[in-house]
């Protein structure tokens, strides 16, 4: 079976067009949830080929053949050394360039898993980050990216993370060489610059994530790194040309989104953090916020992806790192719209500023101890969205209207549902429900209705809907939750029969829980990883909500 059944031609935007407008545009794999199973890895290198991506960026974490250290992760974690190079070389048949990342420093979580690692960490108590000062870390990432190197033989770049080194400076030798260096970063820098300096005297160009350089606000440190370094920075917010914030120096707010509107026309919107003093855009050095460019007069809203402005402003490659399906959007399903917007106004930005290339990642999970994500066959609508703004260069609102139909062809969907579109659904699966959880699970049982009669069939539809399915019970183990608040204050006085009614409901819920297991497991490993990947999904589905309804109900 086909990762889609599709039109035999290419989609329009490669037909219209010989050259992409953006000249990379490259999709992260991220492998610490879920193991794709190879076959379908390779259905899916075929898919992105054809839509148009120029390159893969596959984060291993311990999917690695193996790693430079006595003790190793079960075998049926790991890919095989021959279905790497199978992979890799499929990769360059089909005109994809492969990039592997691994980790270097921070988000090293899945090393805790193994015995003997706890000496090389940062904090042993927060197990998230190595230490750079300690011989054993460099003794082991040379051997790694060495080992990644050799794996690789084909690939031009290696990407070494380097994001949210949140530990920086804990123990005691590297907060005396901080405090030599000049500060955390430049401690940061100075192990930023041994890495790619190994990455470099192995003959490839190093990739590093952005955010602790410019997010901190010390992008003159980016200067002293090897001009060959990539350097990329990420906005998974971004939505629109103007924004409510800036990540620089923390996530600034800009004062306008707290200001009473009295039109009402943006009532509901979720707000950001409202900060003390001192957090907002504007209360940044007048000079710092001109750099950034500003804030609009007429809205008070910032530039979009402030990040590349900067690095456009050193005159160095300018990349950019959108989410086609984020951490925060959530354990059942891919946020449809918040990965269309913000991977199509990245793409638009990047033209802006004659920017070299864009990721779009799938985030698997936050950490290898966090719960896993949204099953990434649900994030192929946003990737297409991506390729199609970035080969093409279209990115209006009409240009995302007059595609719709396409996009749906291409990830195997109906274009239309009676006199609703594919994307009309996708907006309403996308947005909260302003009466709850009966709002939304009424809501999301009409969409699923609509799509059953549709007879949508493939691996994306089948994905959204077993997504939905799932929320469904979810949201009705919450609605419990908010029932039994409502009843509870005056529980000595409530008639029997709800009390009664509510705890033969939640044994219906539950009964369908389990029912709709064994369906979620064979689409699961068919498809998206392995059992033991889908167990911890499924336990992040239901078990805490599960177990609040039940005890709630016994409240009433």
């Amino acid at each position: 079976m086909n990762l889609i059944s599709h039109p035999s031609s290419l989609p329009s935007w490669r037909r219209n067009r010989a050259r992409a407008a953006l000249p990379e545009r490259v999709v992260h794999v991220d492998l610490k949830g879920p193991k794709i199973p190879f076959s379908v890895f390779k259905k899916l290198l075929h898919l992105y080929a054809r839509w148009g991506i120029s390159g893969v960026l596959v984060e291993y974490e311990h999917r690695l053949p193996e790693l430079p250290l006595s003790r190793q992760f079960p075998k049926a974690d790991r890919y095989t050394r021959s279905e790497i190079v199978e992979l890799t070389r499929l990769s360059r048949d089909l005109g994809l360039d492969y990039f592997p990342l691994v980790q270097t420093l921070g988000h090293v979580e899945y090393l805790r898993h193994l015995k003997g690692t706890a000496a090389m960490m940062e904090n042993p108590s927060y197990p998230n980050q190595l230490c750079p000062s300690n011989p054993k870390t460099r003794a082991y990432l040379s051997r790694l990216v060495a080992y990644v190197c050799e794996l690789h033989p084909h690939s031009p770049r290696i990407n070494i993370g380097l994001d949210e080194t949140h530990q920086l400076g804990h123990c005691p030798t590297c907060k005396r060489r901080a405090a030599k260096l000049g500060g955390k970063l430049e401690l940061y820098l100075d192990h930023a610059k041994w890495m790619t300096a190994e990455v470099i005297r192995l003959g490839r160009k190093p990739m590093m994530w952005g955010d602790m350089f410019l997010g901190k606000g010390r992008e003159d440190l980016i200067s002293q790194l090897d001009p060959r370094v990539d350097v990329m920075p990420w906005d998974y917010s971004c939505y629109t040309p103007r924004v409510p914030y800036v990540l620089y120096k923390g996530h600034r707010p800009c004062k306008v989104a707290f200001r009473s509107d009295y039109t009402c026309n943006s009532f509901p919107t979720p707000l950001p953090i409202f900060p003390s003093k001192g957090g907002f855009t504007e209360d940044l050095p007048a000079k710092e916020l001109h750099r950034l460019g500003g804030l609009d007069k007429n809205t008070g809203l910032a530039h979009s992806f402030v990040q590349g402005h900067l690095m456009a402003k050193l005159k160095l490659p300018v990349w950019g790192t959108c989410a086609a399906d984020a951490s925060a959007s959530g354990v059942f399903r891919s946020n449809f719209m918040r990965g269309r917007h913000n991977c199509n106004q990245m793409i638009r930005t990047l033209l802006e500023l004659g920017g070299h290339g864009a990721v779009a990642t799938i985030w698997a999970r936050g950490h290898s101890f966090a719960p896993i994500n949204s099953m990434w066959t649900t994030s192929l609508y946003a990737v297409a969205q991506f390729a199609a703004s970035g080969w093409s260069g279209k990115t209006s609102a009409s240009d995302l209207k007059i595609r719709a139909s396409e996009i749906a062809a291409e990830v195997g969907m109906p274009s239309r549902f009676g006199e609703w579109t594919l994307d009309d659904l996708l907006w309403i699966l996308s947005n909260p429900n302003s009466m709850g959880a009966y709002g939304k699970f009424t809501t999301l049982q009409t969409v699923l209705d609509a799509m059953r009669q549709s007879r949508a069939k493939g691996v994306f539809a089948e994905g959204v809907m077993l997504s939905t399915e799932a929320e469904i019970l979810s949201q009705q183990l919450i609605f419990l939750v908010e029932e039994s608040r409502w009843w509870n204050p005056n529980r000595k006085i409530v008639p029997p029969s709800i009390g009664s009614e509510m705890r033969t409901r939640i044994k219906t819920i539950q009964r369908d829980i389990a029912r709709l297991k064994p369906k979620a497991l064979g689409y699961y490993t068919t498809w998206v990883g392995e059992k033991n990947a889908f167990e911890t999904w499924w336990r992040g589905l239901y078990e805490v909500d599960s177990a609040m309804a039940a005890k709630a109900v016994t409240l009433v």
